[in-house]
């Protein structure tokens, strides 16, 4: 991508430390700051641009219940499916999550449109575990974003 191309992105999407997952390539649990080698051992933390951001900031959005960040004044920043932990895997239950998780996602004013948001039993028969697959439509990004984040019934895998 030509440079000023990324700047511009930059711009939009903004900038933020580059958190690395330990899970498996796109699922979001387990994060810690990415760090990359800077000349002889030495480290230094690396830092998200562009989509990259904006995909990390989604995440971690959907992953922090809703009111938790009140204490440092954002009190309408996260999701309130945390609160469906301890209900059973059925379609009611589902369709809950996915309600939570849409009104999560019209507070980033970078997403131009949802394209497509399901929460979907993960096993036969559903057991505890779902998977929230989105299809974004970013503001000035020509391909959609697909994130998939898993989410479990029966404990915080915050």
């Amino acid at each position: 991508m030509p440079r000023e191309s990324t700047n511009k992105l930059d711009e939009l999407l903004g900038l933020d430390l580059w958190l690395d997952y330990q899970s498996s390539p796109g699922f979001y649990e387990n994060a810690d700051l990415r760090d990359e080698l800077r000349g002889v051992g030495a480290r230094d933390i690396k830092v998200a641009r562009g989509v990259d951001t904006l995909r990390q900031a989604i995440v971690n959005r959907i992953k922090t219940y809703k009111g938790e960040l009140l204490p440092l004044g954002h009190p309408e920043y996260g999701s309130r499916h945390h609160e469906l932990i301890g209900q059973p895997n059925v379609e009611r239950t589902r369709n809950l999550i996915k309600l939570f998780i849409l009104q999560a996602l019209k507070q980033e004013r970078r997403i131009e449109k949802v394209l497509s948001a399901n929460v979907l039993a993960e096993h036969e028969p559903p057991r505890e575990t779902v998977r929230i697959e989105l299809k974004l439509q970013i503001h000035n990004v020509p391909l959609p974003l697909n994130i998939i984040v898993p989410f479990n019934l029966t404990e915080s895998l915050i």
